[in-house]
């Protein structure tokens, strides 16, 4: 499976960057006009190739034309595509790491040359605000699952002070689970009090509905297709099944009383749900939600985990002391393997071999070994240890009661020896001190394989570690929320056969566009050019923004420290755009001071139709930039007109009055 550049330290990446190999400048010849079309269909010309350093690079965009009701001026989404082959005999270079970027180019300007497109690229390994790509094919963002029903989206690509959120999503109530689908257009959150499953945009972060399943939804769970998700109705004994490319909501499938928990078997065809209350497994039918069968297994099953290796359905029973080894195919026990009580989590690494038995009371982690169907180590130390993850190399096992994180390499499991182990500081603050730990994972690995991301409840703040360091590499402010969950929402190019690589974007103009592709083996820098038009439907990308932001306020009057002033600003559809009126949800305020470390995102108050209001106390003197974002009408921070606001002490204010002719 391909590996994705490191973007979140890509600041690192950016040195040496000079010392690439050569750079290539093509350009395409703009395909032919197209004929209208009654419905929108893709469109897209021949891919242009570079030869470099021995390797053939192949980039082409694929452009979805806007459906019949958007407005004009909402962007198209965009399909990159790279294939890398080696340029001698024409085979797919399978697993390399390509980052790709488009910039419109002003009328009049000319090609960039070799040093301009070398330092364009440094430019956006840095990740800063002012220079990010009108269209970038790597995005990627951590997101957390908060205490205060809430969704945070921290961009850590973006070079900006020491908060880097992007955008923050209400979910309508306490939060239980979530799980983003396989294709990352939606998150679904469980919202117990509501009976509902909320379903978030993964695109433009916002509730688009929320679905109706059993009473208090908990445990989220999606088969291994993506194609249906799977809900545990902890208030009434049912379990609702998602059909997922519609988001409907199948009738409830009673399995008794509730937590359930989840597992598939047969390539993902069968779903396993177990009933903590009752004494058999059920075995569904994924596609039809048909019962298949049940199994007697006991009651109090706690966890279902799958193994390849084993061919076999294990389930955690933690009053019994005892794992229960399921034969799916045979649909019986198999085996029941004694182990210690207290048992908090199962979860077996990603080849199917090794289950790590947590046991948050014993401060213990036992390892059983599928092959054997035996407890093969033992590992102390812990300290009320209550999850675990994996990648490839370690298993990562959260302490609650100290800031540790306990890794153990999964290569030193094999034999009788002691397991290699490493306890790393997260944070400065125990899990244990939160409100609340959640049932999600709190560890989430990054998609380059090597590394995590770490919530820190009570620290409020996200840890990045970088495997081989002893220390986390990197942190992320939450805004002040404690995050109970995180995973990685990874849109950068990802590699869907070999040598091939796709990424989605959104496109909004039309015109000529500098692309760069940075591949990094060998390192070269490709420099190409695309030409976007006559797209179907509607010829022209509009060049005016779809809403028209006026300040309201004086912005060069002198503020004053920390006292409060309401900035009023009107934000209404442009003209001829036949854009919808602008909601207060739908707009993100940023005001943050330059330089230092002081921000604020906001939701506005709405005053009147179309006029909103924020209310800015700057706590000291200094400069400050007033921001205003509709990321779900394509206008990301930044892309409307900013202001800047002078903020001065009384006196220094006076004294520069005076001293002015």
């Amino acid at each position: 499976m391909r590996k994705p550049f490191v973007l979140a330290t890509a600041g690192l990446l950016s040195t040496g960057l000079l010392a690439m190999g050569g750079h290539v400048f093509l350009s395409r010849v703009p395909a032919a006009p197209a004929a209208p079309r009654s419905a929108p269909s893709p469109l897209t010309a021949p891919a242009v190739k570079v030869t470099r350093e021995g390797v053939s690079l192949a980039f082409d965009l694929t452009l979805m034309p806007r459906p019949l009701e958007a407005g004009q001026g909402s962007p198209l989404q965009a399909v990159a595509r790279v294939a890398v082959t080696d340029a001698r005999t024409g085979e797919p270079l399978a697993g390399r790491r390509p980052l790709a970027w488009m910039r419109l180019r002003p009328q009049g300007e000319p090609a960039p040359d070799d040093a301009a497109c070398t330092a364009r690229v440094k430019t956006y390994l840095g990740g800063l605000l002012s220079a990010q790509a009108d269209v970038d094919f790597n995005a990627y963002w951590f997101l957390t699952l908060n205490h205060d029903q809430t969704v945070s989206v921290i961009n850590p690509q973006i070079a900006f002070d020491r908060t880097k959120l992007q955008h923050l999503v209400s979910v309508g109530g306490g939060a239980a689970d979530w799980a983003l689908l396989p294709d990352r257009s939606a998150l679904y959150v469980t919202v117990p009090a509501q009976d509902t499953v909320s379903v978030v945009d993964a695109q433009r972060f916002v509730v688009t509905r929320p679905l109706r399943v059993g009473r208090q939804p908990g445990r989220i769970a999606l088969s291994p297709d993506g194609l249906t998700a799977w809900v545990s109705n902890d208030g009434d004994g049912t379990v609702s099944v998602i059909d997922t490319p519609g988001h409907a909501v199948r009738d409830p499938v009673d399995v008794g009383a509730g937590p359930h928990a989840f597992g598939f078997s047969d390539s993902g065809r069968t779903a396993w749900v177990s009933a903590r209350d009752a004494t058999a497994l059920t075995a569904l039918d994924v596609a039809s939600g048909e019962v298949l069968g049940r199994v007697e297994v006991g009651a109090g099953v706690t966890a279902l985990a799958w193994s390849d290796v084993a061919r076999a359905l294990f389930a955690s029973r933690p009053g019994a002391h005892e794992v229960v080894v399921v034969d799916a195919a045979r649909r019986e026990v198999s085996r029941r393997i004694p182990v210690k009580g207290g048992l908090d989590a199962l979860r077996f690494d990603n080849t199917g071999r090794w289950a790590f038995l947590v046991h948050q009371d014993t401060h213990t982690v036992d390892i059983l070994d599928a092959a054997s169907g035996q407890v093969a180590h033992t590992l102390t130390g812990f300290s009320a240890p209550d999850s675990v993850v994996f990648t490839d190399a370690f298993a990562y096992v959260r302490n609650t009661t100290d800031s540790h994180v306990t890794l153990v390499e999964l290569k030193t499991l094999e034999g009788t020896g002691t397991p290699a182990q490493v306890r790393i500081t997260m944070g400065q603050r125990p899990a244990a001190e939160a409100r609340e730990l959640g049932r999600s994972d709190p560890i989430a690995p990054l998609p380059e394989g090597n590394g995590v991301i770490v919530a820190g409840n009570a620290d409020r703040a996200l840890f990045l570690y970088q495997e081989g360091m002893m220390a986390p590499r990197g942190t992320h402010l939450n805004y002040g929320r404690e995050p109970r969950a995180v995973m990685v929402l990874d849109r950068s190019l990802r590699e869907v056969e070999p040598g091939v690589f796709t990424a989605r974007g959104s496109v909004r103009e039309n015109g000529t566009y500098d692309v760069q592709v940075l591949l990094d083996n060998p390192r070269v820098v490709a420099c190409m050019e695309w030409t976007v038009g006559q797209v179907p439907l509607d010829a022209s990308f509009a060049k005016v923004l779809p809403l028209k932001l006026t300040p309201e306020f004086d912005a060069k009057r002198t503020f004053a420290p920390q006292e409060t002033v309401p900035l009023r600003f009107r934000l209404e559809p442009t003209a001829g755009t036949g854009a919808p009126p602008v909601a207060p949800e739908e707009i993100r305020v940023l005001l943050f001071r330059t330089p230092g470390t002081w921000q604020v995102r906001t939701e506005p108050r709405r005053v009147a139709d179309g006029v909103f209001e924020v209310d800015f106390r700057p706590p000291s003197p200094g400069q400050y930039k007033f921001v205003v974002g509709v990321e779900g009408r394509g206008l990301d921070l930044g892309r409307l007109p900013t202001s800047t606001l002078g903020v001065s002490s009384p006196l220094a204010a006076a004294l520069t009055s005076e001293s002015t002719p």
